[in-house]
């Protein structure tokens, strides 16, 4: 029996799709992997909203799992990496989890209109922002080759492998490969985090 801790996700998936048998272990695996990742992001994501309690992340919580779920039903090979796939899966659904609860938020009886100021960033916050994305930029931007640098900006802004591959005309592993890269040197220059 191999051992399925050393197994990459790709593989897992795999074996699961294959070996009835062994789904549930084999399953279980992968799900493990992402449990530490789900629930610091969803702490993340409602610590940021800054009005959120203990329950309001388990909610978070779940969604994240919810996308595991979803990532592990409709991952195909030519999306890139499953953690990369994964991770953009569960991005997704919180940013939609979230923005559904300040909707609601502002809907509800409770809404306090003046949280709305605090919470909102004014216009030289705004400002200063859009700066400090333009010096981090300029800063990434010495580090990778054009092609790199083009993959991680669409990516930073959200667009799916696909969508990148669509618009600069190269395959979905392409992009995987030039994201890889692009953190890889972008860790060892200390630009980004480790984690």
């Amino acid at each position: 029996m191999d051992d399925i801790q050393i197994l990459r996700d790709e593989s897992l998936l795999e074996m699961a799709r294959q070996d009835e048998s062994r789904k549930d272990v084999l399953m279980s695996e992968l799900i493990t992997r992402y449990v530490k990742v789900i629930v610091i992001k969803a702490n993340k994501v409602a610590s940021g909203f800054g009005m959120f309690n203990r329950q309001d992340a388990e909610d978070f919580i779940s969604e994240g799992f919810l996308a595991l779920l979803n990532a592990i039903r409709t991952y195909e090979e030519e999306k890139g990496s499953f953690s990369g796939y994964a991770n953009a899966c569960i991005d997704n659904r919180m940013k939609n989890a979230l923005g559904k609860a300040k909707r609601e938020l502002i809907l509800s009886k409770e809404f306090d209109p003046s949280l709305v100021k605090e919470l909102s960033p004014g216009a030289d916050d705004i400002i200063i922002e859009k700066e400090n994305r333009i010096e981090i930029l300029g800063r990434i931007k010495k580090v990778l080759s054009e092609r790199e640098f083009n993959v991680f900006e669409m990516y930073l802004d959200s667009f799916s492998y696909r969508q990148i591959s669509t618009r600069l005309g190269i395959s979905v592993k392409s992009v995987d490969n030039s994201l890889s890269r692009a953190r890889s040197k972008l860790k060892e220059r200390g630009i980004i985090n480790s984690d």
